[in-house]
This record gives structure tokens, C-alpha cells and sequence, in this order.
């Protein structure tokens, strides 16, 4: 339903880059529920689903470390709004890697196609800019604790690539010459998101069951962290978009998102694993001292054996680590409150696990029919 309680133009043009993404697709689904009138274009390395694109005026196949293409794409859409949610989120081992090799390939997605976006962005007359950051570009320092942390924490902490490539496109996005050249921008920081289409973070905690790792807790157990639900990520975008397009009370600020229910670890875990059907016969707690020493064993015979790991020091830091935040600023400038009607975290592990169960049975189903 098109919200007529704010002053927008009168059908702006919003431009979603990653928009075939698990976040992208979210954007474009409530962006179009919210304002139907409003025209959306698509800027992804592949190209949306077939249900997507009926929401969807405009696609462009561009990469965004492509800088020409980038530019090109943005002067055909000419947005009065950019989305830039396309990111490259490390994986696994890769997620915890110190080889340089791997710092440039994120950073040239994370960073450098955060610099194109933005600057195709100023060339177009774009009027308004949100960056999906990260919780991590400050909590990706697993050096210390974050109890409750709000956004006056500076950034230049984080350590791990994706953290320290997030912390640096946001610190690009803020430059203050771009409001300066009449671009009212915006930072979101969203905690981990789970969702049903999630290929990422449900897939890592279901591989432990088979590498019979679900029995054992590092640490006490008592560290908290925060999660996001799909649906309030995307809320969180579209009351950031509505906001700059309107009374611009949000831009030149930097925002967390959460489902503001931060949840011990190691039962989120225990939930996931009990919604696809596995229940550890014990939980051992293991010192963090002594899983460090087990991870540097397992790092020696990796580097031996040419193997790549799937624990290493960075893993065991990362599961003891503890990392919630505030919303306030959200709640106040924003309008952000999590979704109600069932989309509390609990329900969103479980519309997240059966979404996880219909992938595992189509691929069962692909893999039968390659027989």
C-alpha cells in the first residue's frame, strides 16, 4: 500500500544492486508491497528468477567491480535512489583466511564495487545512496567482547577481511564530500541473516552434524549474539529508502539492525540442529584455551596435507565470541521495530529450516535425475 503520509517524487526510480540476492529479492518484494507505483530496477550478476521479475521494471546482468559497465547501467536507469546490497560474503575456512590473494578478491567486490556504484551514482544525478554494511564492520575483531555496543563505536577494529571491507566502503559512503555534491546517503548494519532461501549460514551449522561436531561447546556457552530475520532486513531498507526520499532525517548516519533478541550461541545452534531433526546426546564444554590449541593442530595439518580445514583458531574465537547490539538509534530515526505476526527469531528458524529442507530435497531430486 503506497504510504501518502510522506512527500516522495512522484514515481522515483530505485535502483537495487545484488537484487537477485537473498537480501536483493526481499527489497525489491517489500519495496514493491509498500509503494506498487514506485519503478525498480535490478543490477545483479545474474539475472532475477522468473517470480521475481514481474516486480522488477528494469534488469542489468553487470558485475560490479566492472566499472565501465556499472556507469553505463546506472546512466540508463538514472535512479533518484540506490540500494547497494551486493556483496561478497566469505565462506568457511575462507571466512577466517589472512592470504592477501583473499583480502583483494573481497575487497574488490565489497570495496571497490562499492566506489563504482557510488561514484556511477553521483555521474547519474542520483539523489539518495543506503550501504548494506555489516554488524561485522565492527564486530569482526575477535579480540573482544560487544556488549550491547551502539554506533558510536568507531570503526578500524574489525580484522577479518569481510569485516575490514565493510568498515572500509562505509567509510567511503560518509565521505562528506558526497553530501557536499548533493547525495544524501545511509549506512545499515544488519546482524547475520537468516532467511528460507539462505544458502550460507544454515548449510555451515547442518554441516556439523555429519562431521560429528554438534557435542561439543567452546567456551561457557553464555555468549550472546544477535540475528536478523530476512523480512526486518528488508523492512530495515525500505524505511531507510523512504526516509531519505522524504524527510532525509536518517542520511549521513550509520544504523544496526537486528531482530533485537539476542540469543545465546550455542542454543541457536541446538534449535537449528532440533529443526532438522538431530538432538546431541551430550554437550561438552571445551575451554577456549584448549580448542585454540586443537584448532592450531588442525591449521599444522591442513598447511602438511595441503587440506583445507574446517576449524581453525579463527572458527573457535569466532564461536566464544560475544556480539549484541542497540537498535535505539533505528527505532527513533527509522521507524525500525521487527516484524510481529510469528517473525520472532524462533519462527524465523523454523520458516528457515524448512526452507533449508526443500533445497536439501531439490538437490536430492537434481541429483537423482543425473543418474
Amino acid at each position: 500500500m503506497l504510504l501518502k503520509s510522506k512527500q516522495y517524487p512522484e514515481r522515483p526510480r530505485v535502483l537495487i544492486t545484488g537484487g537477485a540476492g537473498f537480501l536483493g529479492r526481499d527489497i525489491i518484494r517489500q519495496l514493491h508491497e509498500r509503494h506498487p507505483l514506485w519503478y525498480v530496477c535490478c543490477l545483479d550478476l545474474h539475472a532475477p528468477n522468473h517470480a521475481q521479475s514481474s516486480l522488477i521494471d528494469q534488469t542489468y546482468e553487470v558485475d560490479v567491480r566492472d566499472r565501465d559497465a556499472v556507469f553505463t547501467a546506472l546512466a540508463s536507469c538514472k535512479p533518484d535512489l540506490v540500494i547497494h546490497s551486493a556483496a561478497l560474503v566469505p565462506n568457511g575456512a575462507a571466512r577466517y583466511s589472512t592470504k592477501d590473494s583473499d583480502w583483494q578478491r573481497v575487497k574488490a567486490v565489497n570495496y571497490n564495487g562499492t566506489v563504482n556504484v557510488l561514484e556511477a551514482a553521483l555521474a547519474a544525478s542520483c539523489k539518495a545512496f543506503i550501504y548494506t554494511s555489516s554488524i561485522a564492520a565492527i564486530t569482526d575483531d575477535l579480540t573482544q567482547e560487544y556488549h550491547y555496543i551502539d554506533e558510536t563505536l568507531p570503526t578500524g577494529r574489525a580484522t577479518l577481511h569481510y569485516g575490514r571491507s565493510k568498515a572500509l566502503a562505509e567509510a567511503f559512503v560518509l565521505d562528506s564530500s558526497h553530501a557536499t555534491a548533493g547525495l544524501k546517503v545511509c549506512v545499515l548494519r544488519p546482524a547475520p541473516i537468516i532467511g528460507p532461501e539462505d544458502t550460507q549460514v544454515i548449510s555451515l551449522i547442518h554441516d556439523l552434524i555429519a562431521k560429528g561436531e554438534t557435542e561439543f561447546i567452546i567456551g561457557d556457552g553464555d555468549n550472546l549474539s544477535d540475528w536478523l530475520y530476512i523480512s526486518n532486513a528488508a523492512l530495515a531498507h525500505c524505511l531507510a529508502a523512504e526516509n531519505v526520499l522524504s524527510s532525509a532525517t536518517a542520511a549521513g548516519d550509520v544504523f544496526f539492525i537486528t531482530n533485537q533478541q539476542p540469543v545465546y550461541f550455542w542454543d541457536l545452534l541446538a534449535a537449528i540442529w532440533a529443526e532438522l531433526g538431530h538432538y546431541p546426546k551430550r554437550r561438552t564444554k571445551i575451554p577456549v584455551e584448549v580448542a585454540l590449541v586443537w584448532a592450531w593442530l588442525m591449521e599444522l595439518w591442513g598447511w602438511v596435507s595441503g587440506r583445507e580445514v574446517g576449524i581453525g583458531r579463527g572458527s573457535v574465537r569466532d564461536a566464544a565470541a560475544v556480539r549484541y547490539v542497540s537498535c535505539e538509534k533505528a527505532e527513533k530515526i527509522l521507524g525500525y521495530r521487527p516484524l510481529i505476526d510469528g517473525l520472532g527469531l524462533r519462527d524465523g528458524v523454523r520458516r528457515t529450516c524448512d526452507g533449508y529442507k526443500k533445497q536439501l530435497a531439490a538437490r536430492a531430486t537434481t541429483g537423482l535425475s543425473n543418474l
